[in-house]
């Protein structure tokens, strides 16, 4: 190790470009490998994408539309990306996932230049680069940063431009002796604040400014701060970028727009339970461990280093502290915000994860020299390196034993044969033993410094996690899950008669209005079918139906009711007569 030490600081520029190319290659595996290897997911992915889709088939980017109404639960600005990689690359689903893959890559890389950027002048390169890699490393290999950053919706948008804005602030706060740096923090804070609010309203600047405000004021800087920022550009900035698409929408929409989007998506989904999404006040905390695994592991000993219980330590506190300062307060504001909101889901919260991955490289590689640490944080530390062992071990374990554990479900009743044939759980659960068996290596170093390295089994194991697992995974997933909606959604384009409507029974497969291309009723049943066409005033002689065999069988469909036109695996798709279904409606 010593000697790779050596090369490094012997060779800056060789060292940072070993340092992005590493990064860049995590970022590969997590964001990248096999990206347009599954058909899009439902609900939300589906839902989402066929947006854009329609923006760019319409040509007015300025009014969201799907299933053929008006969408105005978030703003624009993924429809936007995805649309524009629509536009460049055609319309794929790894066109439709680009975008996110290209923004959870963009946070990796600010987040290691902004920690080169604040690195002590002394310092050799080595370390400055390794702590730098590190903390970009931990946020590429989070499990919640890899898994939004593979998916199209909007929340890695909204998670992207908050945390983007405060990497600027935290430029900006600390880069005041170089202008130009400030100024780029500045223009990165206004900037991103405004693509949050596009991304998803005003949420995207709250939480930044809870979380600049309260670290302001816990540092007795916040005057001194508000005095030297040059809000006159900075607000220009931030109007430019949003005020834009929200007067046009207004425009174009009128008080449509803003009742749906202000009084809905956000006031509604903040103060009551919509969708169907309820929690408890702690329902983010297991959420956060899973997030951010196996990092997460260590928040505790990264907090309790701080020494929270000590508020004097707050504004004495040296530049390197006083980022992971800032860190703490970005996760603490974030799950605090959302824990009290009355509409609950796990992706509200993944703009916490690049604060949990700061926070936690900078525990392992700290950007000032500390004091030795107390005997009982060791421990502490060693504690969470033995249960991170135990729990990687135990995840081995499940791997192996997931055939037998996969819950048997009707409309995909070779899914867990299909894994077993795979090899796939021995895929999963080498890597995670491998992880296992070097952490417990570590640990058995007595000396503390061997602590340090306890990150390194850790990014060894789930980044061959990504790349024996997904090339693998994506394209099974596709096949048994899938694929099976996305041929026959299809074949349903293919085979409608003019005027014939399309109904999808049972679960909302959104993602049949995208393979389709074409408006679709979601039905649970007979009687609600027969309503929403006479909704429609809609005179077809029948209607074309989607859906597993369970699902028609719901519906009241039996045999010799209807024709077959497409089977695939557990689902059918169907031809039925209107005065069938009206039967049909009429049972008990």
């Amino acid at each position: 190790m010593q000697r790779l030490r050596t090369w490094l600081d012997a060779n800056p520029s060789r060292a940072l470009a070993a340092a992005v190319a590493a990064l860049l290659g995590l970022c590969l595996l997590a964001f990248f490998n096999q990206l347009g290897g599954l058909g899009l997911l439902d609900k939300t992915e589906g839902l989402f994408v066929e947006v854009p889709r329609q923006m760019v088939l319409s040509g007015d980017w300025v009014t969201p539309r799907w299933n053929g109404e008006t969408f105005f639960d978030y703003p624009v600005w993924g429809y936007w990306m995805v649309g524009l990689s629509f536009q460049v690359f055609g319309i794929s689903e790894w066109a439709a996932r680009l975008p996110a893959a290209l923004a959870a890559t963009a946070v990796v890389f600010a987040l290691f230049g902004l920690l080169l950027t604040l690195a002590p002048a002394q310092e050799s390169v080595s370390d400055r680069l390794g702590r730098a890699t590190l903390c970009g490393g931990i946020l590429a290999l989070s499990p919640g940063w890899v898994g939004w950053g593979r998916s199209s919706v909007t929340d890695m948008f909204l998670a992207s431009g908050i945390s983007l804005a405060l990497l600027g602030f935290a430029l900006a706060y600390w880069r005041r002796d170089r202008p130009w740096l400030r100024q780029l923090g500045h223009v990165a804070l206004a900037l991103f604040c405004g693509v949050a609010v596009l991304a998803k309203g005003p949420v995207g600047l709250l939480l930044p400014g809870l979380v600049i405000i309260g670290f302001l004021l816990l540092r007795r800087d916040l005057w001194p701060e508000v005095r030297q920022t040059p809000w006159l550009p900075l607000l220009s900035l931030f109007i430019g970028v949003t005020l834009p698409w929200y007067a046009a929408a207004t425009q174009a929409n009128g008080f449509d727009f803003l009742a749906r989007f202000i009084g809905f998506s956000n006031l509604e989904r903040f103060t009551s339970v919509i969708y169907a999404h309820p929690g408890p006040p702690w329902f983010y905390l297991p959420w956060l461990l899973l997030l951010a695994l196996p990092w997460s592991l260590y928040l505790p000993a990264a907090i309790l280093d701080l020494q929270v219980w000590a508020p004097q330590r707050w504004h004495r506190a040296d530049a390197g502290s006083a980022l992971a300062q800032l860190a703490l307060i970005w996760l603490v504001v974030v799950v605090g915000f959302f824990s009290a909101a009355a509409t609950k889901l796990p992706g509200y919260i993944l703009p916490v994860v690049p604060g949990a991955a700061l926070l936690v490289g900078l525990f392992f590689a700290p950007l000032s020299a500390r004091p030795h640490r107390a005997l009982w944080l060791d421990r502490l530390q060693r504690g969470s390196g033995w249960f991170n062992a135990l729990l990687l071990g135990a995840m081995a374990l499940a791997a192996v034993l997931a055939p037998r554990l996969i819950e048997v479900d009707p409309s995909y009743p070779g899914f867990a044969d299909a894994i077993a044939r795979s090899g796939l759980p021995w895929l999963l659960a080498l890597p995670l033993a491998a992880a296992c068996a070097g952490l417990i290596v570590v640990l058995r170093d007595a000396n503390p410094e061997a602590l340090r390295w306890l990150w390194l089994p850790n990014t060894a194991g789930f980044a061959a996690v990504l790349a024996l697992v997904i090339p693998v995974l994506a394209p099974l997933m596709d096949r048994e899950r899938l694929l099976p909606i996305r041929v026959l959604a299809r074949q349903a384009a293919a085979a409608a008669q003019p005027g014939e409507p399309l109904l999808v029974a049972g679960y909302k497969r959104y993602s049949v209005v995208f393979y389709s291309g074409r408006p679709v009723l979601f039905v649970h049943d007979a009687r609600s079918a027969r309503e929403q066409l006479e909704a429609q005033a809609n005179p077809a002689g029948s209607v074309l139906v989607l859906g597993s065999d369970r699902e028609l069988l719901d519906l009241g469909v039996g045999p010799g009711d209807a024709e077959l036109l497409g089977r695939l695996d557990a689902h059918r798709l169907i031809r039925l007569d209107r005065s069938t279904l009206d039967q049909l409606s009429e049972r008990p």
